[in-house]
């Protein structure tokens, strides 16, 4: 018992100190006030402040606090606003001691606005990664922007709910939806619920979603039925032959009486996973519609409608007994 005690420890000293390590080899970073040109200081102090949280968000780096950087800067005579070039904020990284530092412009130009941003090393100088967008319209949608902006400039891809916040504001991306994959249902089970998948998905008006009829012509072009293309290959050689950006494909089981949904979003171009869902469910059928016109919502990164919440809470017959003003049966 005691050496089974001792190995545990050892294991769960092992693990801390890998944690520790993994976040010791995040590089340190500081974000100075942006330059503002063309818009008010409290603005551009606001539109900062969005990056900064954002950037905490990647859990990337190390990030040092704006009061940290407050108080190294007043102990210099040194206001943020007041330290746009390069050598103050490669002075003020030194003394704080980081790595890199990343700073940048926000302007306006007519009716449009630019944000250039740059992260810089401390130590060299030399740049490691610089980005830099506009944006024509209301100044809100910079907030958005400098979101998307803080996971490029540390590297990162940007995660799809972001992407589609901004494509609130202009070109939607374009998404296919493989049937999902039935495993203990029938095939014209899966591919009604696939329907009420892609239905509510183009309710959310946030992405241009591909037809039904013409992924089945391109399918067929190739030789497949749509329960054929279930791996993640095929389903990336659909999508670039359609040309969107991403595919939606999943399975959708039944053990006993629970059903399992398991669904992927990826890109198209790279491959990689931009969210994955997966739920059980125990209840009717009604009710796993429901829930695939849920996850049509999460696997976006989106809100919820609570029309949706409500649905799932009360059930599907109950909630259009609410709807229509009919009072639910109740048994004696």
């Amino acid at each position: 018992m005691k050496a089974i005690r001792f190995t545990v420890l050892i294991c769960l000293i092992t693990a801390n100190f890998h944690l520790f390590a993994q976040e010791e080899t995040r590089p340190t970073v500081a974000i100075l006030d942006f330059e503002g040109q063309g818009i008010g200081i409290q603005e551009v102090q606001t539109l900062t402040e969005r990056m900064r949280t954002e950037i905490g968000n990647t859990n990337a780096v190390r990030l040092i606090e704006r009061k940290a950087i407050e108080s190294i800067m007043a102990e210099q005579g040194l206001a943020q606003s007041g330290c746009v070039s390069d050598e103050c904020a490669a002075e003020v990284g030194q003394l704080l001691g980081v790595q890199f530092m990343i700073n940048g412009l926000i302007g306006k130009l007519g009716d449009s606005y630019t944000i250039d941003v740059k992260m810089f090393s401390v130590e060299t100088g030399a740049t490691e990664r610089s980005k830099n967008v506009t944006h024509e319209g209301d100044i809100e949608g910079l907030l958005v922007e400098m979101q998307i902006l803080a996971w490029e400039i540390v590297g990162l891809s940007v995660p799809p709910a972001l992407k589609l916040k901004r494509a609130g504001e202009s070109e939607k991306p374009t998404v296919a939806v493989l049937d999902f994959e039935g495993r203990g249902i029938s095939m014209m089970e899966a591919q009604t619920l696939t329907d009420r998948f892609m239905t509510a998905m183009a309710n959310t008006d946030r992405v241009r979603l591909v037809d039904r009829a013409t992924m089945g012509d391109v399918l067929s072009e190739q030789g497949f039925s749509s329960t054929e293309c279930a791996s993640d290959e095929c389903a990336a050689e659909v999508g670039a032959m359609l040309g969107v950006q991403l595919m939606v494909n999943g399975s959708i089981g039944k053990i006993g009486n629970t059903y399992t949904i398991d669904a992927k979003m990826f890109s198209v171009a790279t491959g990689a996973a931009e969210s994955m869902k997966n739920l059980s469910y125990q209840g009717e059928v009604d009710g796993l519609i429901t829930e695939m016109e849920i996850l049509s919502w999460e696997i976006l990164g989106l809100q919820v409608p609570k029309e949706l919440q409500e649905k799932r809470r009360l059930g599907t017959q109950a909630y259009l007994q609410q709807q229509a003003g009919v009072a639910p049966k109740t048994q004696v």
